[in-house]
């Protein structure tokens, strides 16, 4: 991982590069780690990754739908994006409606651990248990817009072998 104050470009994969293997390894390790992490008991740990995948994949999806490089948003910002952007009415319902509710699961689960809000006497354990859900439906949500994305794309690269 670099930092810098450039934007970052998603890699792209291409015949001639090891970016394919290299982002094929990279999600097999995630969800490996995620795996690790829910029987381990630590969700939040299962919840960011799922989300760094879930973005990777709308990044992947936006960018060949507009045409121009859709990197490293966040994920309100690809799903209002993909609102706009996305044709494929199944996917797109996901994002809006299944992904959209998930987001906000997830920032309570991550930004709200700590604190308390008036009347609130839930303990650390009461919410670990209240978040076991949220990384286990990222997982199913991660795993359909995967297998989404994954069919338009074979569909899109027969219908460019048949019209090419």
């Amino acid at each position: 991982m670099t930092s810098s104050s450039s934007p970052r470009k998603r890699a792209i994969a291409t015949s001639d590069t090891t970016i394919g293997s290299t982002r094929y390894n990279l999600y097999k390790q995630a969800y490996s780690r995620i795996n690790d992490a829910t029987k381990q008991g630590f969700f939040l740990e299962a919840i960011t990754i799922i989300e760094s995948l879930i973005s990777d994949r709308l990044e992947s999806r936006l960018t060949f739908l507009k045409k121009h490089d859709v990197s490293f948003k966040t994920l309100g910002g690809l799903i209002k994006e993909s609102r706009k952007t996305e044709t494929d009415s199944p996917l797109k319902e996901l994002v809006a409606q299944d992904l959209d509710r998930w987001r906000n699961d997830r920032n309570k689960a991550l930004h709200e651990m700590a604190k308390i809000a008036d009347g609130d006497s839930s303990t650390w354990e009461d919410r670990v248990k209240g978040i076991v859900p949220v990384a286990t439906d990222g997982l199913k949500i991660l795993r359909a817009i995967d297998k989404r994305c994954k069919d338009l794309r074979k569909l899109d690269l027969k219908s460019r072998h048949i019209n090419g």
